[in-house]
Parts: C-alpha cells; structure tokens; sequence
C-alpha cells in the first residue's frame, strides 16, 4: 500500500474561493473587509509570515494594513496603539506577532483585544466559545485547517475507515452522515494552538478523541494510536511517528513543522543563491515508511497553507457578526 495524498493545496485554494466570493458580496453592500497586522520590530519569523499572510489575504479580496512598532516600544506605548486599532471600526479582524520580547502578552493583548476581532483566535473567550460549540466563536487557526482537510476529503476517510464499523442505532437523523461522527482519532499534540482545540472540534461532532503526549506512558500511547481510524500528528521532531506505531490503512494527518539546514552527501552545506544563507528544509514528524502503510496522508508542508486560508475564513467571518449579517 502506498498512501493517497490528502491535497492541501486544494483544500486552501477552496477555502479562498470561498472567501473571495464572500468579500465581493460585502464590498457590494458597502463593507471591505479588513486585517490589521500588528508588529513589534523586524523579526524574520514575523516578517516572513506578515508577507505570507498579506499575500494570501490579497488573494480572497481582503484588505491589510500592517501597524509596525519599534523593536523597543514600551509597555504602555504598545497598549496605547493597541487600544486605537481595536477601536477602529474598519479594523474587522486583529493579527498580533507573538512573542513580545519586553512586553506582557496577557496584559497587552489579551487584556485589550476584543474576542471578535481575534481572528487568530488567542483570547479564552474563543477558546469558551470553542468548549460550548458556539458558532459565533473563532477558532484555532491550524486546527480549523486540520478539520478543514477532513470535511473535504470526508467520502474518502469514510471509505477509508467505516467498513469495520456497524451504523449507530442512536444517531440523529442525518448526523452519521458526518465524516466525524463515530470517528476514531488519536491526536499527538496537547498544546492551546492544535490538540485541544482540535480535540474539541472533533468531540463536537462525536467523533471519539484521544490525546497522547510526551507524558503519555510508552504503551499506553502506543494503544491508543494503534487502534484510531484517524492520527492527527504534530510532534516538534522528524520520525518520531513510524509506520509500526500506526494501524494498516489509517489516515495520518501530519500537522507539524520541524525545520532542518540542508547539507549535500558530502556533509557540506546547501547555500541559497539567492538570500546567500543556508537553505533550509522542512519535514513533518512521521516517518517515511508511514506513506506505506496508511491509506491517506497530508504532504509536508501542507497544512500550514490551510492555516493562512482558514485565517482569511476567520476574518469574513468576523466581518459579517461586526455588521450583523
């Protein structure tokens, strides 16, 4: 068995079509929807994902203004220019880089940003709204984009995972028509940004959810993920989830990013010609073999091109509860 690809590209440029489609709809009723990008400094990681973000923002018609701060604003300066984006009405959605070297994070943004214009979803607000299945709330944005591939690819993780499963006699009406229903998955990852709020979101529609974790007993961990229909992965090393540990035919979703300098055969360093620095590659954290023993499985990168579009997603969203539509 080889696995089929789960294609995240698809999924993302879905997303943004969706999007785009419903930015026109608001531009004809008066209303441009619109990202504020807020920075502190000239970070790579920040300024890398600030283009990444514009990039795919401009892409489903949506505005970006980016509000960039000295390296060395202060505390109070900071809020200070905070409060005076969050109060800007045509500001519909608010994208704080983090972490903030000299600055209170909880105190800046958590205490000032209003949970609507969180379209990255940081305030517990959302994360309440998440807990109670509140459809006003927005989510995590990496971990909307995992459910994302499984709402899209859901006919084939049906296929996939169902033939040893009888129906469920006490489902609702309609209800086993969804792919999460009944759903066995084990998610690798306990952290604010994927595990729990996938976790969440997949309970919510009664799919059946394990965690596992670095502090997950050895054969405790090993069982649970041995037996799920879906393995939701992202664990901050390469290889650390191989073929032996998951069952024949599962679909694997890799969620993570592990970044590693190139070096050719010869141990010497790959140089980009164009930056002059190293080049660096990226891996998810299964192994290769996995490929051979799932039935279906995201390619690395992949989600995180999900992740910018569920964003864009966010924003309309967040755009149309400001102006009561």
């Amino acid at each position: 068995m080889s696995a089929q690809v789960l294609d995240c590209k698809v999924v993302a440029q879905a997303i943004k079509d969706e999007c785009k489609a419903e930015a026109e709809a608001l531009k004809a009723k008066g209303i441009t929807p619109k990202l504020g990008i807020v920075r502190v400094g000239e970070k790579g990681p920040d300024l890398s994902y600030e283009k990444g973000a514009t990039k795919t923002m401009n892409e489903a018609g949506i505005e970006v203004e980016v509000f960039a701060m000295p390296a060395d604003v202060s505390q109070e300066d900071y809020i200070k220019k905070f409060r005076e984006i969050n109060a800007d009405p045509t500001i519909h959605g608010i994208l704080a880089f983090r972490p903030l070297d000299n600055i209170d994070e909880n105190v800046a943004i958590g205490d000032n940003l209003d949970p609507i214009k969180d379209v990255d979803a940081c305030t517990s607000a959302n994360m309440g709204k998440l807990v109670i299945n509140d459809p006003t709330g927005l989510y995590p944005c990496t971990a909307s984009a995992i459910v994302e591939v499984i709402n899209y690819y859901a006919e084939e993780i049906k296929a996939a995972t169902r033939k040893a499963y009888a129906p469920l006699p006490l489902a609702k009406p309609g209800q086993e028509d969804d792919v999460c229903c009944g759903l066995d998955v084990c998610v690798i990852n306990n952290s604010n940004v994927i595990g729990k709020p996938v976790s969440m979101m997949l309970t919510n529609r009664f799919a059946t959810v394990s965690i596992v974790h670095h502090l997950t007993h050895g054969e405790v961990k090993n069982d649970y993920i041995k037996r799920a229909d879906v393995v939701i992965c992202a664990v901050p090393f390469k290889n650390s989830v191989t073929a032996d540990m998951i069952k024949e035919g599962a679909v694997v979703i890799d969620a993570a990013v592990v970044r590693e300098k190139a070096f050719d055969e010869n141990g010497q360093p790959i140089m980009n010609e164009k930056t002059g620095k190293q080049k660096i590659v990226t891996f998810g954290c299964c192994s290769p073999d996995v490929e051979e023993k799932a039935s279906w499985k995201t390619p690395v990168p992949g989600i995180g091109g999900i992740t910018s579009a569920v964003l864009c997603k966010n924003l309309i969203k967040a755009c149309k509860i400001q102006n009561g539509l």
